[in-house]
């Protein structure tokens, strides 16, 4: 085009009789005219475009406080106290007085064996005891007056007692011809008929005590310096019923297989509707920590590198987004870590906007004062 300028214009009347000075100050006002017709005609087409609208979102302003953080483990009930029923002494089943599932008090008779000749022996053994406690009398008084030997003395105290010792399992054999209950609780199992044979030390039942409950669970080990025996701790059972139970053992040393620390709790069963065996949700009380409350668990989202976490918004107008931990569960909401200590959290409509952008906010929980 500038060539074609310079051709017409230095073959023209105009452009013969002008120096070469004039030509170049001409194509330089063309060339500027050109640029600032450009510069303009854009302008107007930038300015015809629209900037877009910015998102509306409904936020939340929130404070933190100290709550009292809770871990959920699974675990199962189990008795407090539970021991093999063992017969002490030998012999037939003579009269079974308590059932199987019963409810036994502490010293009541289970069930008792045939005497047999036990009476008898044991008038035996206390007559021989009488006969050889004379003689040791005697034999005292001999001594004394030198009328026999230390030997004879000796011979006279060992017959004396051989016989109150064999006088003394008399008496306990007799005893354990009746088996009693060794605490409050309930015969889980009775495994003997009347008439039938026990050997001695043979077992014949299992007898458990249900109150308290015990609940017993494992603990993740990086929980294990945030717990205090002693806490109190919400209880599910699988049977629909809730207690609180106390916790009282923590494992000093981790499962090898797990690296999880057993733990028990107990809760009081009067009434024995929880059995043994049943499982349950314990939600353990941990140390307390800083932590905001979250009304509704629709503002949780993901950040770009996968952690859940919530939206805000500053006094700028500006997203950000905050990666968060679940600090504690309720009906009401959920409390969560990691969030400033004053926040406004964008609870609607932060799925249409991204961090780093602004959005137009509507404070929901916002006083009239504060407006």
């Amino acid at each position: 085009m500038i060539k074609q300028l310079k051709y017409r214009y230095a073959n023209s009347k105009f452009g013969k009789q002008k120096s070469s000075s004039q030509f170049v100050w001409l194509i330089l006002f063309v060339l500027v005219a050109w640029f600032l017709y450009g510069m303009i005609f854009n302008t107007k087409k930038v300015e015809e475009v629209k900037a877009p609208e910015l998102v509306k979102v409904d936020v939340e302003k929130l404070s933190q406080k100290n709550v009292v953080s809770d871990v959920l483990v699974f675990g199962h009930t189990k008795a407090s106290e539970k021991v093999n029923l063992r017969v002490r002494t030998a012999g037939i089943v003579d009269t079974i007085f308590k059932k199987k599932g019963e409810y036994v008090k502490k010293g009541d008779v289970i069930l008792t064996i045939k005497m047999e000749d036990r009476i008898a022996k044991l008038a035996a053994a206390q007559a021989a005891k009488d006969k050889a406690e004379i003689e040791y009398n005697t034999a005292i008084s001999l001594l004394e007056q030198g009328l026999i030997s230390r030997v004879e003395f000796v011979s006279n105290e060992a017959n004396y007692r051989s016989a109150k010792a064999t006088l003394q399992q008399m008496s306990l054999d007799l005893g354990y011809t009746s088996l009693r209950a060794p605490f409050d609780g309930v015969i889980n199992e009775l495994d003997v008929e009347n008439g039938s044979y026990v050997s001695k030390e043979s077992t014949v039942g299992v007898f458990l005590n249900l109150n308290p409950i015990k609940i017993s669970a494992q603990l993740p080990e990086k929980y294990i310096t945030r717990v205090k025996k002693g806490v109190v701790a919400k209880v599910k059972l699988s049977n629909n019923l809730s207690v609180d139970g106390i916790l009282t053992y923590v494992a000093s040393v981790a499962d090898t297989t797990t690296r999880t620390f057993g733990i028990e709790l107990e809760a009081p069963n009067k009434n024995e509707k929880i059995v043994e065996g049943l499982t349950a949700e314990i939600n353990l009380p941990l140390d307390t920590v800083p932590a905001v409350k979250l009304n509704a668990s629709s503002c949780l989202t993901f950040g770009d590198d996968g952690s859940v976490g919530v939206k805000t918004i500053d006094d700028e107008n500006v997203v950000g987004f905050y990666p968060i931990e679940i600090v504690k569960e309720e009906e009401a909401g959920l409390w969560v870590s990691g969030l400033p200590a004053n926040v406004n959290v964008i609870v609607a409509g932060g799925e249409f906007v991204r961090a780093g952008e602004k959005a137009i906010p509507h404070f929901v929980n916002e006083t009239a004062e504060t407006k």
